[in-house]
């Protein structure tokens, strides 16, 4: 201990007995400060880092919405070019035109030989649409000898076999198409409408459900199963098919048809007369619907609306059998 320290130390000694705030004061102070500095070191918030100028992320300015459309025309952009159509003159309802346009297409040496052969069928649509049968025959025997193994082209040119007809043909385009693609709900379709026509109803209603059970909006898969029905007298089934094809396709007269029918043949005149006058109102020139609207009025006794009906029916064609079969019915009941 140096000699200045004495002094001190003896100063420390009589304070600390002679005055007790001295005490106190190093008894305390020492804690506090200990105190303070861990609350500093554990509670303070801890500076935050920062990233050196290089790590920051870019930030991107968001895109103005309208800025290109906001431009004069001199300043915008060229759009963007959009690939040719090279099969574009053999598309659209016009088929007059795209006999002749699509012939130029097929013709091209710049045509791919899938596209050639999708031409072709197009074009063989068009002969069809326009009854040219013989040359939509050669077109589509042309398309499948380019593309064998597709089945849409078999089943357009069965179709136009049913046209001819030549059902047999039919029923091997149909049959080729669905061995392609056995789901093909379209193909069986057909097949079910040639084997109807071949008076084979039973296979006919096998292939018909099958197709409306791969395919539940063929709404023509529905009419040809109700005609089925129709010639088997099976006015139930008649009815229920009826309805889903009125349900398919609302402006479409057949299902009142079927269905006006299938209600007549029940006794439900009421419901019929109702059914062939929305066939009525959909088609003025259906001879079938004022024919079989009369027939319901002369059930219910009403024989000035029957005798209207007929004569209206006549007015459409004055040869129908039917009809005048009917008018003789409705003569011989009022003479009674």
């Amino acid at each position: 201990m140096g000699a200045s320290e004495a002094p001190l130390l003896q100063v420390h000694g009589r304070l600390w007995y002679d005055d007790r705030w001295y005490r106190v004061a190093w008894i305390i102070w020492p804690q506090a400060i200990a105190l303070l500095v861990f609350v500093l070191f554990w509670v303070a918030p801890l500076p935050k880092k920062i990233d050196p100028p290089w790590a920051k992320p870019v930030v991107q300015n968001p895109p103005v919405s309208g800025l290109v459309d906001n431009l004069k025309p001199e300043y915008r952009p060229p759009p963007l070019a959009q690939p040719a159509d090279p099969l574009a003159p053999c598309r659209g309802k016009d088929y007059g035109r795209i006999v002749q346009a699509c012939g130029e297409v097929i013709n091209s040496s710049d045509l791919s030989s899938g596209d050639r052969a999708l031409a072709l069928a197009m074009r063989g649509w068009a002969y069809y649409s326009t009854k040219q049968h013989e040359q939509a025959l050669g077109d589509y025997e042309r398309s499948i000898a380019l593309a064998p193994q597709n089945y849409g082209t078999y089943n357009d040119r069965g179709v136009v076999w049913l046209a001819v007809p030549n059902y047999d043909r039919a029923m091997q385009d149909f049959d080729r198409a669905i061995l392609i693609k056995p789901d093909y709900g379209l193909g069986y379709q057909n097949r079910g409408e040639t084997l109807r026509l071949m008076k084979r109803p039973n296979e006919a209603l096998v292939a018909l459900s099958t197709a409306i059970n791969l395919d539940s909006k063929l709404w023509r898969a529905y009419e040809l199963r109700a005609f089925t029905f129709e010639d088997q007298s099976n006015w139930r089934a008649v009815y229920d098919d009826a309805n889903k094809l009125i349900e398919l396709a609302p402006n479409y007269r057949m299902g009142y048809e079927l269905r006006g029918h299938a209600y007549l043949e029940a006794g439900q005149y009421q419901p019929a007369i109702v059914d062939f006058t929305k066939v009525i109102s959909l088609d003025s020139s259906s001879i079938y619907g004022w024919r079989m609207r009369g027939r319901a009025n002369y059930f219910l006794n009403q024989f000035d609306a029957a005798a209207s009906d007929f004569e209206a029916a006549l007015r459409i064609n004055p040869r129908d059998g039917t009809t005048i079969g009917f008018i003789n019915d409705l003569s011989r009941r009022r003479a009674r």
